[in-house]
Order: structure tokens, then C-alpha cells, then sequence
């Protein structure tokens, strides 16, 4: 692929400082959220909402409401209601916390695991189809490069919320 097929225009990939290097990294985190939203569009039973509460309570869970709508940012009533849906869905579950009987502990479901695992299975046969055109070198470095930028974002308080 060229670099006019990747930016759209005639630009020259940066070469250099950090934000260069944040624009590169920036570029193809786009192309894997277009790889997401067609995933999701192919399974076709959860909305982009739908799926990143189920995302959320998936990677973060057990959660409170309140802790999943600070997660989300969003109001606690609007993450109530997509419990709602999602619970009737029978993608998530509340249970009475084991520390509290005034609080509902949330989590995901074996459906909700099986509907993220179709979904990550569709992603990965995306990338994975890129994948086979770079050489294994690329892929190599590529896999460890974005290892440690997961291992240090996930440390930054401020990069995932």
C-alpha cells in the first residue's frame, strides 16, 4: 500500500519527533477501529454503546454502576439503562456484592463473552489478512512494539479514560 493509499494525498510518512511518531500510531489505531466497526456491523445485534459498556464490564469487571459510568463517562442512570438492555439480552448480569447487600456487582455473562469472542474473532481475521502481507520481521517488531505501548498506556491514568 502506498503512502497516498494510507493518508489519503501525496504526504510523506513524518520521520522523527514524538508527535510524529504519535501521528503514525495515531493513523493506524484509526484503521483498527474501522476494523471494529465492521465487525460490529457485521454481527449486527449491538449498537457501538451496547458494545463498549459490554467491552468495559468485560475488561474491567466486576464493576458497580457507578464505577462502570465513570469508566464510561457517562451519566449513572444512562449506564443503568444499558445494563437493562444488555442484562435482557442476557449479555451481562447484576449480582448482589459480596461486601455489600446495598450494592449490585456487574458482569459479563458466558453469552456476553461468546458475543465479544465472535466479535474478536472477526477482528482478527481482519488483522490478520494484513498481517500475512508484511514480512515476519515486520510482524515480529510490530507485535513487540505494540506490546509495550499497551504494557505502558495501560499504566497512564490519563490514556484510557
Amino acid at each position: 500500500m502506498t503512502t497516498e493509499a494510507i493518508h489519503g494525498g501525496g504526504d510523506e510518512l513524518p520521520s522523527g519527533g514524538e508527535s510524529d511518531s504519535a501521528w503514525v500510531v495515531e493513523e493506524a489505531s484509526l484503521v483498527l477501529v474501522e476494523v471494529t466497526l465492521n465487525a460490529v456491523a457485521e454481527m449486527g445485534d449491538l449498537s457501538l454503546t451496547q458494545l463498549r459498556v459490554l467491552l468495559t464490564v468485560d475488561r474491567h469487571g466486576p464493576l458497580n454502576l457507578s464505577t462502570l459510568a465513570a469508566h464510561l463517562t457517562m451519566s449513572i442512570s444512562a449506564a443503568g439503562r444499558m445494563v437493562d438492555r444488555l442484562e435482557g439480552a442476557g449479555l451481562l448480569t447484576r449480582l448482589p456484592a459480596e461486601h455489600s447487600r446495598r450494592e449490585i456487582r456487574i458482569e459479563t455473562t458466558e453469552g456476553g463473552r461468546e458475543t465479544l469472542g465472535r466479535l474478536r474473532a472477526a477482528r482478527r481475521r481482519r488483522i490478520g489478512a494484513a498481517l500475512e502481507r508484511l514480512t515476519p520481521g515486520t510482524r515480529q517488531a510490530l507485535a513487540r512494539g505494540l506490546q509495550e505501548f499497551t504494557a505502558v498506556a495501560q499504566d497512564e491514568d490519563d490514556f484510557l479514560s
